[in-house]
């Protein structure tokens, strides 16, 4: 399973849904953390899509949102997302 493929469903997903917020598919957007561009409820529309498709396509249930939200760190980036996915599969 590619996840870079999944978020990138995903992100597209999330901004078809709605149009108040953008992720940019730039390894750097912060996701969370000061400075983001989201909200928390924006964060858990995305992190549900992506929960989902990741079930979708492994049949995995991750806890995803536990695991993100339980985590260390003051910012989480498109690139702390793949890492963490890369370490829970």
């Amino acid at each position: 399973m590619d996840i870079k493929k999944i978020i990138n469903i995903s992100i597209d997903e999330f901004n078809g849904s709605q149009n108040q917020y953008e992720i940019y598919k730039k390894n750097d957007f912060l996701l969370m953390g000061e400075g983001s561009a989201l909200d928390s409820l924006a964060i858990v529309n995305f992190l549900t899509k992506l929960d989902k498709n990741i079930f979708r396509e492994s049949k995995k249930d991750l806890d995803l949102m536990n695991k993100i939200f339980s985590r260390q760190g003051n910012k989480f980036t498109l690139t702390d997302l793949e890492e963490l996915l890369k370490n829970n599969f």
